[in-house]
């Protein structure tokens, strides 16, 4: 496992304008996942207990500053339209889960609490470094958690690009959140869906089953598939990474 791990997980809910419903914020957390709170909004700010964690939702009359949210929408693939809907917020929402000893069970409230807010009509989207989740779409993926399932594309993100050589390189960004290394594959002959789709299923397979993988490893999905895992100075950002050797030569 990574021994750095963010103790707090953190969000931003863009907001068209800087009018917030919080009513029907609390009436959604509680129909959708029997979480409450009476404690009183005070400038647009409440902290407030659940699960055994403490949560934050402070609203800034604002847009995000410097135009972060707006650069990072272009890194959402599944959503081309999100750097102009972002560009038009003028508010939002900071949403801060902390105190929790699980990192799993602290991303999976950060998970319940957005979604909720995103239900509001106010609402573009959630900017959650280093992309921006349309709204629509992180609330279906949120029923995941109803099923029993992991929500893993809105609990991190899926880079992809392509490299000197035009082959295929993906990687992740936010399993450090959960105490995992970044994970990458370098020079891929992979079509992009099923690459993506492969990350996010390894993603999904080391969180949930708490699969700590090592340098020297191999991993597959079936029992002829044995894909090495290379622990090195990672090509896509700064540190390391586990090089997955999918459909690499």
């Amino acid at each position: 496992m990574s021994e750095k791990q963010p103790k707090n997980v953190l969000g931003f809910v863009l907001l068209k304008d800087a009018n917030f419903d919080w009513p029907r914020f609390k009436h959604n957390l509680k129909e959708d996942w029997d979480i409450e709170f009476s404690d009183e909004i005070k400038e647009g700010l409440v902290v407030f207990s659940a699960e055994d964690m403490t949560c934050a939702c402070s609203l800034m009359p604002t847009p995000v500053p410097n135009g972060e949210a707006e650069a990072c929408a272009k890194n959402n693939p599944l959503w081309k339209e999100g750097p102009e809907a972002v560009a038009r917020h003028g508010a939002h929402v900071m949403i801060a889960v902390m105190d929790g000893e699980d990192k799993l069970e602290q991303n999976k409230l950060f998970v319940k609490l957005a979604s909720s807010m995103l239900k509001l009509k106010n609402t573009i989207g959630i900017y959650k470094n280093p992309t921006v989740f349309e709204s629509s779409f992180y609330v279906d993926v949120a029923e995941n958690l109803k099923r029993g399932d992991l929500p893993i594309p809105i609990m991190l993100h899926v880079g992809m690009y392509i490299n000197k050589e035009t082959r295929l390189c993906a990687f992740t960004y936010g399993m450090k959140a959960f105490g995992f290394d970044e994970m990458e594959v370098i020079g891929s002959t992979a079509q992009p869906q099923e690459l993506f789709s492969f990350m996010l299923a390894l993603a999904d397979y080391v969180i949930s089953q708490d699969a700590v993988l090592v340098d020297g490893d191999t991993v597959g999905f079936t029992e002829e598939q044995k894909l090495s895992v290379t622990l090195s100075k990672a090509v896509s950002f700064d540190g390391e990474s586990l090089k997955i050797g999918y459909k690499t030569e």
